[in-house]
This record gives C-alpha cells, structure tokens and sequence, in this order.
C-alpha cells in the first residue's frame, strides 16, 4: 500500500478529520465511476458513496487492519449497491447467496476468508429455530420493520425484537473470530 495512504489510514484511526478528507478525496472520484455504472442515477451513487465513506469513519479504529484499501471500498460500494437495489426494486432484487460482492483483485485469503464466513453465517441462520429464522429474514433479508412483521405474523414489536435480537446474538457468537472481516460485513450486511 502507498505510504501516503497507510499514514492516512493511521491518522484517521486516531480520530485525524484532514486525513479522512484527504482520503475521500483521492478515493471518491474512483469509486463513484465504479458505482455509476450501475445505478445509473446520480443521487443513488453519491448516496452509496456517503453510506460507504460514513462506514469507514464509523470503523476507523480498524482501519490499520485493512491490506488494500481500495479493494475494501470497491467491496463495500458493491455490496451497498446491491442494497440499493433490494431495498429499492423488486425487479432487481439481488439475491446475496448468488453474488460473490469481493472484488477480483482482492488477496486470495480475504476471497476464502469472505466466502467461508458467508457461508457460516448462511449456515447458522438456517439453523435458527423456524419462528427466530423466519422473522430474520423477513427484517434483513425482505427489509421489512418490526412493525410490519409484527401485523403480518399476529405477534407483539417485543416479539419480534427479541426473535432479532437473538438471531443477532447468535450470528455474532458464530463469527466472533473474524474480527476484521466481521466489522464490514456486521456493517453492510447485519445493521442494513
């Protein structure tokens, strides 16, 4: 990695504003003609680009952790973007079983390492209790709110919390050793 950018990433771990701007600045441009693509809408990338930039000063105590940074916000941008599209078309609704979101040039261990914690968590949500599964899928999956989930299934909010709150319990218990990869994905995927 640039020596520029390590310094930034470790400046802007420790809080550092000027070096996240300068860091935005030289990445933003790149990954915004990487999104556009895509959607095709202005608004939408520039609202991926906030989303994807938020994240990473949400998380910048972790960013020192990070091998190839514009591998890690070409990852983020693409999984933001699917998002965009399931959040926002059921003709393009994606389905994140069928779409491998890392992208190629990332190192090989990250690839594997992404794909085996995907495929834990897939398998760890399929062996949550039917009612706990169900109703994960329909907040993460469907992105539907407690509120509709609850009128939908005759159940009460706190119901529904709790089903959640414990299949998040058990998803982090699951993945607690991949520390670097869980903080992006818990990010993207899980918070959603």
């Amino acid at each position: 990695m640039d020596s520029t950018i390590a310094l930034w990433l470790k400046q802007i771990a420790e809080g550092d504003r000027t070096a996240f701007d300068a860091l935005y600045n030289h990445f933003w441009k790149t990954i915004y003609q990487y999104v556009y693509p895509k959607t095709k809408n202005t608004e939408a990338t520039e609202d991926i680009l906030h989303d994807l930039f938020l994240s990473i000063w949400k998380n910048r105590s972790r960013l020192q952790e990070i091998n190839n940074i514009e591998s890690y916000l070409k990852t983020g941008a693409r999984y933001l973007t699917f998002s965009y599209f399931n959040k926002n078309s059921e003709q393009h609704r994606v389905d994140i079983d069928k779409v491998d979101i890392i992208v190629d040039d990332a190192p090989i261990e990250d690839r594997l390492h992404y794909r085996y914690l995907l495929d834990l968590i897939q398998e760890e949500i399929q062996n949550l209790p039917e009612r706990c599964r169900i109703i994960f899928n329909e907040s993460r999956i469907n992105h539907k709110s407690i509120n509709q989930i609850a009128l939908e299934y005759g159940l009460s909010k706190s119901t529904v919390e709790n089903q959640i709150n414990k299949a998040l319990k058990r998803l982090r218990l699951v993945t607690k050793d991949f520390h670097a990869f869980l903080s992006f994905f818990y990010f993207f995927f899980i918070l959603a």
